[in-house]
């Protein structure tokens, strides 16, 4: 029997809930899924929060015949942008806290070998009851073609001489992502993915420049990186004119805390119907409700790279790439 450590994410991107509800522990990462694959029935996996916290604690189990699997759960393939194929199935003993240790490491999969941790481990097992009721896993969504997008945006208005210039600049923006994506991420920040990814696809959807502003300052609260307006801006005081908000990310951040951000931004501004958070391929857009309040919770989801009908992680209660396209439209 090995211990292993397993990391949920990082800041900005925590997986460690969905770990937990459903049943599961899961990596990403050419080395990561090695490791994984050294994983066998009746391992224990201890599930850490950075370098200093256990979250919970498991025991790998087999279910329908299989302990692990690469690549066989599509909605692990598009976890917010995150390919996180490798898999395992745990048994979770949730202590009521989590608890503070010292010896982790970085590392997001690792054997474990210190004595401390693994007496820590095998107590939590002890002391509290593994979790028996793990929520079904997300139905499976389908591939939305470019092809579907260009059509469904040409019968929502976008002029039809424009659907080969916003076809080329979708071509460009993924090559450029991929690019991105196969470098140092801490490399693209987000006034690279701002610049080069999210304001050329604007621009290609209709957006004249002169209706866009960048980093625009907002009293109280800071800089909006992207305010769209519904005439061309020509003085300060057109807080009433944006209807729309676009906030950008770096490659190594997630989008799980920006949103609460963002609508900070659009208590500012009345007329703003959607608000959206980017790391320039992957968006998540959230629709101004009734009441006037932005929910935490996505409306859709678009990854240009990978785009669904539905978002992956939420099918039931989240739209996919048309409804994102749709609200990136100009008004």
């Amino acid at each position: 029997m090995a211990h292993w450590q397993i990391a949920a994410g990082s800041t900005g991107r925590d997986y460690s809930s969905r770990f937990v509800r459903h049943g599961l522990a899961f990596v990403g990462g050419e080395w990561q899924c090695d490791a994984m694959a050294q994983v066998q029935p009746g391992d224990v996996v201890i599930l850490k929060r950075g370098r200093g916290q256990i979250i919970t604690v498991g025991t790998v189990v087999t279910r329908a015949g299989q302990h692990r699997g690469q690549g066989d759960k599509p909605w692990l393939r598009d976890f917010d942008g995150w390919d996180l194929a490798a898999w395992c199935n745990v048994d979770w003993h949730v202590p009521p806290t989590p608890i503070a240790v010292t010896g982790l490491t970085r590392a997001t999969i690792q054997g474990v070998g210190q004595q401390h941790l693994i007496k820590i481990a095998d107590r939590v097992l002890t002391d509290t009851p593994a979790r028996l009721d793990y929520e079904p896993e997300p139905v499976p969504t389908q591939e939305v073609s470019e092809e579907h997008m260009i059509t469904h945006l040409v019968r929502l208005g976008l002029r039809p001489g424009d659907a080969d210039e916003l076809t080329q600049a979708m071509r460009r923006i993924r090559l450029l992502a991929r690019f991105y994506l196969g470098r140092d991420w801490g490399l693209t920040k987000e006034h690279e993915t701002r610049t080069f990814l999210v304001v050329p696809l604007l621009i290609a959807l209709g957006w004249a420049e002169q209706r866009i502003q960048v980093e625009l300052a907002v009293p109280g609260v800071g800089r909006a990186d992207v305010a769209c307006f519904r005439v061309p801006v020509t003085h300060v005081d057109q807080a009433g004119d944006c209807v729309m908000l676009i906030e950008t990310k770096g490659l190594s951040q997630g989008l799980d805390y920006a949103p609460k951000q963002a609508h900070r931004y659009a208590e500012k501004f009345p007329s703003c119907q959607v608000v959206l958070v980017t790391n320039g391929y992957c968006y998540k857009a959230y629709k101004r409700a009734i009441d006037g309040t932005f929910a935490l919770h996505p409306s859709a989801y678009l990854n240009l790279m990978q785009p669904r009908t539905r978002y992956p992680i939420d099918p039931v209660n989240v739209g996919g790439a048309l409804d994102v396209l749709e609200m990136l439209l100009p008004r």
